[in-house]
């Protein structure tokens, strides 16, 4: 654990670049880009990072808005990746928070230069586009990317401090079922409803609801559901999300899935087809040896974070993929409360509001501190990331 002369050379490394981090913030937030197109929010966490010496490997992966950047320090250590994010949502804008991960990460690894140099250590900040969609993590752990780092790290704007969560698998799938058209009230006998047979997919999987866990999450739109009332459809569509907290367990639980889109079709004498409407999310395996050297970090300095230990949370991310070939975290940020004292939850209007104020921008500095001095404290005691990397290794696979 870090002594307070360290603490306050960090804090001294990170005053200088706070109007250059909260430009970033802000410039990122209000203009918000979709997956895969972040272009201005690229260039402009490249353009400070070039600034301060990092070796820039621009369309990473072949993703036109993927980067890598490497600081190098003066001594052999470890490799400490530090993970960005920065898509936007539509409609809504940064309501997720990710300008202010962009904006964490980079000052997290711009922070850590001095300490790489001066106790031995890789800085590696990944640039990872399209995490509300097809996730680019879970690409870049496919190919490899994060095998030889030795921790990943990163904190997510939230609704309260907390330590690293456990989120879900995640399977995206769309449904389709193919009938047959009949005038609806002249000839109903003639046709094959495929939208019958979409509502009772939707029936049977409530009904299957009763004999799942109470970690399985499942919930579908109608994407298309016919074109005229006196119309039997020939054609619907649905997108669904089904949700495991372990990805083990979500095989079975897809296989049930689809027996349920087969069942309602041989019931009502259509066609089906099943296909991956997004990328599979494996589940985070937040490793809690380097989450509990975080969060104590940050208690050091005044943050009070919620223990959540290992259970699970509802959502999904693509840092699960990561969690699974490298130690990881993703500590959560507070945002503040609203006037009347409620948090502020994300994916709405009023989270995207919040994540452009100096409030949530203040906070931020915090996990700043908190994650360099955890990567220092890596750096400078090899017995922490022993315990860490043993842990790892007997993660279930």
């Amino acid at each position: 654990m870090n002594d307070e002369k360290v603490i306050k050379a960090v804090q001294n490394e990170l005053e200088p670049l706070k109007p250059e981090l909260r430009e970033l913030a802000i410039n990122i937030h209000e203009n918000p880009e979709l997956g895969r197109n972040e272009f201005k929010a690229v260039a402009w966490q490249l353009e400070l990072l070039g600034k301060y010496g990092f070796e820039l490997t621009e369309k990473y992966c072949d993703m036109d808005t993927a980067y890598k950047a490497v600081y190098r320090g003066g001594k052999p250590g470890p490799k400490i990746a530090v993970l960005a994010e920065y898509d936007a949502l539509p409609g809504i804008g940064h309501a997720c928070g990710h300008n202010l991960i962009a904006m964490m990460s980079v000052g997290t690894a711009v922070v850590l230069r001095r300490f790489a140099d001066e106790y031995g250590a890789e800085i590696h900040l990944f640039g990872t586009p399209a995490e509300e969609t097809d996730g680019a993590k879970v690409m870049m752990s496919r190919m490899g990317v994060f095998d030889d780092m030795d921790i990943a790290i990163m904190t997510h704007p939230a609704y309260e401090d907390t330590s690293s969560i456990n989120s879900m698998a995640l399977a995206c799938r769309y449904v389709e079922f193919f009938g047959k058209t009949s005038h609806a009230a002249s000839a109903p006998e003639n046709g094959l409803n495929a939208l019958d047979a979409m509502i009772n997919l939707f029936n049977l999987i409530n009904a299957m609801r009763q004999q799942t866990k109470g970690d399985v999450r499942i919930h579908g739109i109608i994407t298309d559901g016919g074109k005229a009332p006196n119309i039997i459809p020939d054609y619907t569509r649905g997108l669904f999300y089904i949700r495991s907290s372990k990805s083990a367990e979500l095989n079975d639980l897809l296989r049930r899935f689809e027996n349920c889109a087969g069942g309602a079709a041989l019931g009502t004498g259509t066609e089906y087809k099943i296909s991956e409407a997004e990328i599979d999310f494996k589940d985070t395996n937040s490793n809690m040896v380097l989450n509990r050297l975080a969060c104590d970090n940050m208690e050091r300095l005044g943050v009070g974070m919620k223990w959540l230990g290992d259970q699970p949370h509802m959502g999904s991310s693509d840092l699960g993929d990561v969690s699974y070939v490298c130690p990881s975290i993703q500590l959560n940020s507070s945002m503040g409360s609203s006037p009347d004292g409620k948090p502020y939850f994300g994916h709405t209007v009023e989270f995207c509001k919040m994540s452009g104020s100096d409030p949530a921008i203040e906070n931020s500095y915090k996990y700043i501190e908190g994650m360099a001095l955890t990567a220092i404290d890596i750096m400078t005691d090899p017995e922490i990331l022993k315990a860490i990397k043993a842990e790892f290794d007997v993660i279930p696979r």
